[in-house]
């Protein structure tokens, strides 16, 4: 089996690969033009979700991330020991029902929302799928496993595939509201942590997850919709 740091590494890159593809596709349709995928998986976009898997995945190798982990998670616990709160359990729906919100007053966004169902199912598929693998190879390292917690966050990684739905809906019309879905999901990430649910690198992992499953769940969308569109 590969070992678990190489894996998260090796997803990085092979996300990375795929963004090699042409960096842009104009279509024409009805006179307008259409850029489509053409940004989704480019390396700037997939700076931020690569650099949290590939920090979660290098904790095997790095003592300085293992150490981080635990001085976090000890101070919590002695400080924080009566906190708990279910609060997260809900407000990880938060971003991904926003758009839902803006559909029902009209609001204008990028796509329709027979579109946003489409879209918002194919992100937990593959959030989803992702997550499971990824729990699957971790389950049995006590890397992944300290303090009986699972690698990585699902809260989270729920709550950011959200957060980039919203933010991919409203970024070319509402630029500063676009980004309050990643403020919601950070909350939930910081909840888990203070639930002593999860580790940084599980919670980081699981940010990385959502972002990086919403960015190729929009840019598998874009292929299909335009396809045979030139």
């Amino acid at each position: 089996m590969i070992k678990e740091w190489r894996f998260f590494v090796l997803l990085f890159v092979s996300v990375i690969s795929l963004s090699s593809l042409p960096a842009q596709n104009i279509y024409k349709s009805s006179g307008d033009t259409i850029t489509a995928h053409d940004h989704y998986l480019k390396p700037a976009a997939l700076v931020i979700p690569g650099t949290f898997l590939v920090y979660s995945g290098l904790k095997p190798v790095v003592p300085g991330i293992r150490n981080l982990d635990d001085t976090i998670f000890e101070t919590v616990r002695r400080n924080h020991s009566s906190f708990h709160t279910n609060a997260e359990d809900y407000l990880m729906w938060g971003p991904s029902a926003s758009v839902y919100i803006m559909d029902a007053f009209k609001v204008k966004t990028k796509h329709s929302f027979k579109q946003h169902l489409i879209l918002d199912a194919g992100s937990i598929i593959i959030t989803g799928g992702f997550g499971y693998i990824m729990r699957l190879i971790s389950r049995n390292s006590k890397d992944y496993s300290t303090y009986d917690t699972k690698f990585p966050s699902g809260h989270t990684a729920n709550a950011f595939r959200g957060a980039e739905l919203l933010h991919q809906e409203l970024k070319n019309t509402n630029k500063l509201l676009s980004y309050s879905g990643y403020l919601a999901a950070t909350t939930v990430g910081v909840l888990r942590i203070y639930n002593k649910s999860h580790l940084l690198t599980q919670v980081l992992a699981g940010a990385g997850l959502g972002i990086l499953s919403t960015k190729i769940t929009y840019w598998i969308f874009d292929k299909i919709k335009y396809k045979g569109k030139r």
